[in-house]
């Protein structure tokens, strides 16, 4: 049974992510989505999954997965890439078998997004993602058309029901490894509970990945961390101070200073503590003075290319901006020099200023400034988004 590694994932055998839309796909980036997870078994083997197993098996880049091959194309970090380096080798089961003959039981990546419950107003997010923000969009209807459709709170509140945490406690104790996104899954009532009834001796064996603004820490599920192999929190940061707090509105920098200082001294060795942040015009300035903050950490930042909103792409900034920060980080070589490195790439290969972009960027933060009574002017200089 040949096998091209040219296209070939181990995602649609061994992964499974679940959508804020309830909806069951290989991974994160796949495009096309029918299957409920209600319908966990029948998803599993339905002829989309079977035939992208086929494609990505015989050389075929199947455009659902677009995703992977524009990154791979520009020598990027693929999802593929990455599931076959971490998932392959650590599933106990035998690769050929499970391609001949796939097995729910041999699943062992779970990555779920546990609906929109969010405690935060992060600019650059979508009410899909926040619950927060959609009930700002209820009560302000002029910032509805800052968002690509209309959003009914009803449609993300699957993850209170009983029977989405029973069918946590009936597939994550085989999992080697689970992802839990948002919204923020730390405030999620009953997840502490569902870590905590996997098997101890499956826990030794699995990676816990929480991605989290870290408003809220459970010191109780913190202490169950040390049970499992690994655990990754993936800190959303956007800047510092003033700038991080307007990004994510709703956040603190002295909170976010304090929980990281509290997880560190609970010395939990198996813990990895990292910050995502989103390359994005409104939080471009404070770039620099984020970098310094977890160089002196020695915290890894790892970058998140903003697509969409599309105004908020490095494209609505000057070019005057841009160069500037290529000329001040020109000669960096700190702890952070990837995360430099893929900004300074990212900026020169769109340093040109896209005006209409910068227009709607202006728009958008004066839309939500109005109702959340402060100024994108206070935060982000006049220069980087002048027309």
């Amino acid at each position: 049974m040949p096998i091209n590694k040219k296209t070939f994932c181990v995602a649609p055998w061994y992964g499974v992510h679940l959508g804020s839309d309830k909806k069951l796909s290989p991974c994160c980036k796949y495009k096309q989505s029918e299957y409920e997870y209600t319908r966990m078994e029948e998803y599993f083997h339905s002829d989309p999954l079977n035939n992208l197993r086929q494609d990505l098996m015989n050389g075929v880049k199947n455009p659902n997965c677009s995703v992977c091959w524009k990154d791979e194309e520009k020598g990027g970090d693929s999802q593929r890439l990455i599931s076959n380096r971490t998932i392959a080798g650590e599933t106990g089961a035998r690769l050929f078998d499970q391609i001949k003959n796939p097995k729910l039981s041999n699943i062992k990546s779970f990555d779920l997004t546990l609906g929109n419950l969010c405690n935060l107003k992060c600019v650059m997010c979508k009410p899909n993602y926040s619950s927060q923000l959609l009930a700002e969009a209820v009560l302000n209807p002029d910032l509805k058309s800052i968002y690509d459709k209309e959003y009914h709170q009803k449609d993300f509140d699957w993850p209170k029901n009983d029977d989405f945490v029973e069918w946590c406690n009936k597939y994550l104790p085989q999992a080697i490894h689970i992802k839990f996104a948002g919204g923020e899954p730390f405030i999620v009532p009953w997840i502490h509970d569902v870590v905590e009834r996997i098997p101890d001796e499956q826990k030794k064996k699995c990676i816990l990945h929480f991605t989290t603004n870290l408003t809220v820490l459970n010191d109780k599920m913190f202490e169950c961390f040390r049970k499992f192999k690994e655990v990754w929190i993936s800190v959303s940061v956007e800047g510092v101070e003033a700038t991080h707090e307007y990004l994510r509105y709703g956040h603190s920098w002295s909170l976010i200073a304090e929980h990281m200082s509290r997880i560190e001294n609970m010395a939990i060795d198996n813990l990895i503590l990292k910050i995502n942040h989103v390359v994005q015009s409104p939080s471009y300035h404070s770039i620099i003075p984020m970098t310094k903050f977890f160089d002196e950490k020695k915290l890894m930042i790892y970058p998140i290319l903003l697509s969409r909103p599309s105004h908020f792409h490095l494209s609505a900034l000057t070019e005057t901006a841009k160069q500037q920060f290529l000329n001040s980080t020109a000669s960096y070589a700190g702890f952070n020099k990837k995360f430099i490195d893929f900004v300074r790439v990212a900026s020169q290969e769109h340093i040109a200023q896209d005006t209409s972009l910068t227009k709607m960027c202006v728009q958008h933060l004066s839309r939500l400034d109005k109702v959340r009574k402060n100024s994108h002017k206070d935060i982000i200089p006049a220069e980087n988004i002048s027309l």
